[in-house]
C-alpha cells in the first residue's frame, strides 16, 4: 500500500477555508500524497496562503490556472500530479482521517474501471437546510445500495469530492479534457457510458461544507435547466432505444424534460403520475419518473413497474 495519490483541489477564493482543508489532509494516515492545488483566479488572499501553505510542505504543489474555469483548473491539476491513484477534493471541504488509506486499500482489491466512493456528511456554520439534509440522505443511500447506475438521471450519484480511481482508468476515458457543466455529473456519466464499477466504502469519507458562497449555489452551470440540459442528453445518447418515451408528472420537472426532449427532437408521451397504469396500453415504453412522491407510494410505482415487466436502469428511471 505505497502507491503516491494526487489529491486534485480546483480553488477559487477561499481563503476562508483552506488551511482547514489542509490540516484534514496533512493529518491523514496515509502518508504517501500530494495536493495538487489549482487557483482559478482567485481574487481573495487564496493564492499567498497556498504559497505559504507549498513552502511549509513539500507535499504541496500550487500552480495558476491558465484559463477560467473547474474544468481548465482540473486539467491542469491532472496534468501536474503523478500520482498512479487520483482523488479530488474541494477546498473548503475536510477529510476523515483515514479516508485516503481505506480507499487505497479497497481500490488495490478491486478491478480495472473501479470508482471508490463513501458516504457524506453536510456541515455548516449554521444550521444545514433541509434540501443538502435529504440529499444527503438519499446519496447515502444509492452508494450503500450499490445502486448508482439505476439512480444516474436523478441526481449526480457520486459526490465530486469524493472518489478515488486509478489513474491510467482516468485517462482512458479522456481524463477531464471533454467534460461540460455541471463537470462532476458529465463524469459520472463517463463512468456510466464506461461500465466502471463502484465501490462504497460505508463510512463518512467527506465532510461537505454548506456555505452561501458555495459555487453550485451561484454559478448558473449548477443550476436545474444545466442539470436537465445535460442529464437528458447522455440519457438520449446511452439509453434511449427510440421507443415511446414517457414523462410520468404534471410539474416545473416534467415541463423542463419535455421541453428539453422536443428540442433533440423527441416527443414524449406526458402522463399524469394518477393514470401510470395508462402505460400497459404502450408497447415496450421508456419511462422518466418526474415525482418523488413519499416512500409508500415510491414502492407502489416500483411494484407496477416491476409487475408490468419494466426494469429500473433499462426501462424506467426516476428523474
Amino acid at each position: 500500500m505505497n502507491e503516491l495519490v494526487s489529491i486534485i483541489t480546483p480553488c477559487k477564493n477561499a481563503e476562508r477555508w483552506l488551511e482547514a482543508c489542509f490540516e484534514s489532509i496533512k493529518n491523514q494516515s496515509y502518508t504517501n500524497w500530494e495536493w495538487i492545488v489549482i487557483d482559478d483566479s482567485s481574487t481573495d488572499g487564496s493564492y499567498n496562503i497556498l504559497k505559504r501553505l507549498a513552502k511549509s510542505d513539500n507535499k504541496v504543489k500550487v500552480f495558476k490556472n491558465p484559463d477560467q474555469g473547474i474544468i481548465a483548473a482540473l486539467n491542469k491539476g491532472l496534468q501536474s500530479s503523478i500520482g498512479s491513484f487520483i482523488t479530488r477534493m474541494d477546498a473548503d471541504d475536510l477529510m476523515p482521517s483515514q479516508r485516503i488509506e481505506k480507499m487505497v486499500s479497497r481500490l488495490q482489491t478491486s478491478p480495472v474501471k473501479t470508482v471508490v466512493t463513501g458516504l457524506v456528511s453536510y456541515f455548516s456554520d449554521s444550521e444545514v437546510s433541509e434540501g443538502y439534509q435529504s440529499y444527503e440522505k438519499w446519496i447515502n443511500e444509492v452508494n450503500a445500495s450499490s445502486t448508482q447506475w439505476k439512480n444516474v438521471y436523478r441526481e449526480c450519484v457520486i459526490a465530486s469530492p469524493n472518489w478515488m480511481l486509478r489513474r491510467n482508468d482516468l485517462l482512458s476515458i479522456g481524463g477531464f479534457a471533454d467534460l461540460v457543466y455541471p463537470e462532476d455529473y458529465d463524469l459520472v456519466f463517463k463512468w456510466y457510458q464506461h461500465q466502471f464499477q463502484v465501490e462504497c466504502i460505508e463510512e463518512v469519507t467527506l465532510f461537505w461544507r454548506e456555505h452561501p458562497d458555495r459555487t453550485s449555489r451561484n454559478s448558473d452551470h449548477y443550476q436545474q435547466q444545466a442539470f436537465f440540459e445535460l442529464k437528458l442528453k447522455r440519457f438520449i445518447e446511452l439509453d434511449y432505444k427510440g421507443e415511446p418515451l414517457v414523462i410520468w408528472g404534471d410539474n416545473v420537472k416534467s415541463k423542463l424534460a419535455e421541453t428539453i426532449l422536443m428540442k433533440h427532437g423527441i416527443t414524449p408521451i406526458v402522463q399524469n403520475l394518477n393514470n401510470y397504469q395508462e402505460i400497459k396500453h404502450l408497447q415496450s415504453p421508456q419511462l422518466l419518473i418526474a415525482v418523488w412522491p413519499d416512500e409508500k407510494q415510491r414502492d407502489q410505482i416500483e411494484n407496477f413497474l416491476k409487475s408490468s415487466n419494466l426494469h429500473q436502469g433499462f426501462d424506467w428511471w426516476w428523474l
